[in-house]
């Protein structure tokens, strides 16, 4: 009988015993986070707590981020900077980061040759330092640009040519900063001023530091369809070296056609696209799968609308918010 008292107590103390502490903290965690509305639910009905009657308002409870640092609460899906032209008024939450990545194979015709480029992986990272302000660090990465051209040889003859450059881009660094929300008439507006530093391989690097600022706005038509766009000013260098002041602009409608599918049309465009060359004005639309509230799939494809855009651009990303 002792020996079998003794087996029973062994095997309280080796299974049952840390079984049972296991349990008492989760019910201990499960009753620390009850909602307060169930709380004051429970409290006694009488005139000294006649408060606890009233209706409690839904006020989100602080929130930690990935590192476990102090941050905003998550109470909304993504919203992402890709995959169209036009950069979102949106920041990303404070104390969250968003990284947002792809890749886009860009095809060009001219008439004695055609032109092709693969870029990837196209990185934005986002980060939010306050309710308003993010800080922004972007890299387009690797870059293989193919172009075939015709010409004649020494011997009179016409053949096929081939120039091949492949390299690293430059790193982009800004911030974007939201002014105000819709209100009325007037959209969400925000400011995203930024610079691109030469950080690239030869054959891809500007060579010098490239600043830049957008204006980003957009207004909310209905609950589902929103019109957005951005006005944008650049001084890019070229590759001869010299700059030049260049605007662009974009237009995009967009739509949620349910809580995890949406599209957009949208028009973009760079006046002018090169130093001493023509505008150039482009189309594309896209769609967007909302797989998480944190993660986020993308399509988008394009045409250029004058011989000085690209023919045919097209490509896929991913979006993940931590």
């Amino acid at each position: 009988m002792d020996t079998q008292i003794q087996s029973q107590a062994v095997l309280w103390n080796r299974c049952c015993r840390p079984a049972c502490g296991v349990v008492l903290r989760l019910l201990a965690v499960a009753c620390a986070a009850a909602p307060l509305s169930a709380r004051a639910q429970s409290a006694p009905a009488d005139g000294l707590h006649a408060a606890d009657d009233q209706p409690t308002p839904d006020v989100p409870l602080p929130t930690t981020n990935f590192f476990g640092l102090d941050a905003a609460p998550l109470t909304e899906p993504l919203v992402t900077d890709r995959p169209d032209f036009t950069e979102a008024t949106n920041t990303v939450p404070r104390g969250h980061l968003q990284l947002e990545m792809g890749y886009t194979f860009t095809y060009d015709k001219e008439d004695k040759g055609r032109t092709t480029d693969h870029t990837l992986p196209e990185f934005l990272l986002r980060t939010g330092l306050t309710d308003s302000l993010e800080l922004r660090i972007g890299w387009a990465g690797w870059s293989r640009t193919e172009e075939l051209f015709r010409e004649k040889n020494d011997a009179g003859r016409t053949v096929t040519m081939t120039e091949v450059q492949r390299g690293w881009t430059d790193l982009y660094l800004g911030f974007k900063i939201a002014l105000c929300e819709q209100d009325g008439l007037r959209p969400a507006l925000s400011l995203i001023p930024a610079i691109t530093v030469p950080s690239g391989s030869t054959n891809k690097t500007a060579g010098d530091v490239d600043p830049e600022n957008k204006i980003a706005w957009s207004y909310d038509l209905t609950e589902d369809t929103a019109l957005s766009g951005n006005l944008n000013f650049a001084v890019p260098t070229t590759g001869g070296g010299r700059r030049f002041f260049q605007t662009s602009a974009s237009i995009s409608l967009g739509h949620s056609f349910n809580d995890w599918l949406g599209g957009y049309v949208e028009y973009f465009g760079f006046y002018p696209n090169d130093r001493g060359s023509d505008c150039a004005h482009s189309v594309n639309g896209g769609f967007t799968f909302l797989i998480t509230d944190n993660l986020q799939f993308d399509v988008r494809a394009g045409t250029g609308l004058n011989e000085e855009a690209d023919d045919f651009f097209a490509g896929a990303g991913l979006s993940i918010r931590y």
